[in-house]
């Protein structure tokens, strides 16, 4: 306990329902945005330490063919090495967090809440069988995962899929309307014990900073992006990279730290470019006000940047990298080469060969690829009419260019390959925790969908389903959400 509670903090926020969406506002300086979460969420944190994070223990066991307990020491391991790279303003946060969780009568440590703030970093290192160690140096240890059996096809031995996560923007003529800049994005994962009820968004008002929301878990500062009264958004996926280390930042801290930070996408740049990284992430970026947009990719090496097409004002991205040199116009260094070995790609020589690599049905590391060439067709489609209402449609859509099959509506995927969607659903695993979590199934469908506009602020999000798209959208306004609390 710190001592007593800190009532002076808790009367600058809330925590209620609103549309059926749970939805967290803060305000303050980083601590006392850390303490209001923590206090009025303490029971739902405390769940998500102790069944959740568990949950995650066991995926990393699975993934990486070791016993329970050496995938929280692997965690655990992960954690320290991350902690020194924590910028101050959101250890802070992490501490009040903590120490407004205990104040509300939860046991719950700080080292406990920065664990779990590395939860999907770690998840995105061991989403893939030949992952780093924690200094970022290839692991002779690992090892591809082949004892796994999804419940739809429990004679096959594949792994778990890594999958998940697409976005696009769009804008000017190609938008239509006005031509305002428009973003959807899907953030794809896997519904572990506890965490479907816990979905919520995030309303922050920092002393220092812009305004912003976001979508996130009770005790998580941050995840997979979201947008600022600045009229910057951003996304979060998956991008596997050969060079991964825990010494660096992640998805939370970068979240963060641009919707808090920057206001055009130089910016959003600099600061990763100038903040060590970790896992491999490809950071979707877009300014509202400039109509603005870039995809940034990035390991603990390397950063690279691609803009859109000369003459096309639009921009999507999904699971793999798309830095390759002379591809969709991007020049520079080739991310893709660092891609190759984790993804098993067979052959990038060329860009024909890397693009039939991506299109082999029987690849289970490579995530989706199919899903980027939908997204092409459906922009070009929608050309010139890509408003609110096309772009659920876009997020919704369960067709497969590869198959040239649209995956019925409670039908699975049957691999990272084949019948995978935008609209994600793919089959169950078993996995087996510490109790009290003990035996589980899981499956990575879509958590949240988001659609906005940045420079504006109006917003639609689907987050009452799984996949989410199937519990409908409703309409916020950021402004509207922050002036509740100015």
């Amino acid at each position: 306990m710190t001592g007593r509670v800190r009532h002076d903090l808790l009367n600058k926020a809330y925590f209620k329902e609103q549309k059926g969406i749970k939805i967290l506002h803060i305000k303050g300086s980083p601590y006392e945005m850390g303490y209001q979460h923590g206090y009025l969420l303490a029971e739902k944190i405390d769940m998500m330490i102790t069944r959740t994070l568990p949950a995650t223990m066991a995926y990393i066991a699975q993934q990486t063919g070791s016993d329970l307990e050496k995938a929280e020491e692997m965690m655990w391991t992960g954690e320290k090495k991350a902690k020194p790279f924590v910028p101050g303003e959101f250890e802070d946060e992490m501490r009040g967090i903590a120490d407004g969780a205990k104040d509300a009568g939860a046991d719950v440590s700080f080292e406990q809440i920065l664990l779990w703030n590395t939860n999907y970093d770690q998840w995105c290192i061991y989403a893939h069988p030949h992952y780093s160690n924690y200094d970022g140096k290839s692991n002779p240890e690992s090892r591809p995962n082949l004892e796994c059996r999804t419940e739809a096809n429990s004679g096959y031995h594949l792994p778990p899929p890594s999958g998940g996560c697409s976005s696009f923007s769009a804008w000017d003529e190609w938008a239509g309307g006005d031509g305002r800049l428009i973003f959807g994005k899907n953030e794809d994962n896997f519904n572990m014990p506890e965490q479907l009820d816990c979905r919520m968004l995030v309303v922050a008002d920092p002393d220092r900073g812009f305004g912003h929301a976001f979508l996130t878990y009770p005790g998580m500062i941050g995840l997979d992006g979201g947008l600022n009264e600045d009229g910057l958004e951003m996304m979060t996926q998956l991008s596997s990279m050969q060079d991964e280390s825990m010494k660096g930042c992640g998805i939370a801290i970068f979240t963060r730290c641009l919707l808090t930070h920057a206001s055009s996408i130089d910016d959003a740049i600099s600061i990763f470019r100038n903040t060590p990284r970790c896992a491999g992430i490809a950071y979707h970026v877009a300014d509202g006000q400039t109509r603005e947009a870039a995809v940034v990719e990035t390991s603990s090496r390397m950063v690279s940047v691609r803009y859109p097409m000369e003459n096309i004002n639009a921009l999507w991205q999904t699971n793999h990298s798309n830095c390759y040199p002379g591809w969709m116009g991007y020049s520079g260094y080739n991310m893709v080469a660092d891609q190759q070995p984790v993804n098993e790609l067979k052959d990038i020589s060329t860009i024909e060969k890397w693009q039939d690599s991506l299109r082999d049905p029987y690849n289970f590391y490579v995530q989706a690829p199919s899903r980027f060439e939908r997204y092409a067709q459906l922009i070009h489609q929608y050309y010139g009419r890509i408003d609110a209402e096309n772009a659920i449609k876009i997020l919704s859509d369960r067709y497969d260019p590869y198959t040239r099959m649209t995956r019925p509506v409670n039908f699975p995927s049957w691999t990272n390959n084949i019948l995978c969607t935008i609209c994600a659903m793919y089959p169950d695993f078993s996995y087996s925790a510490k109790e009290p979590v003990g035996n589980f199934k899981a499956h990575i469908a879509n958590m949240w969908s988001l659609i906005a506009y940045p420079e504006t602020g109006d917003l639609w999000l689907a987050i009452k389903d799984f996949p989410a798209q199937y519990g409908g959208y409703e309409y916020f306004s950021l402004q509207e959400l922050l002036g509740c609390m100015r």
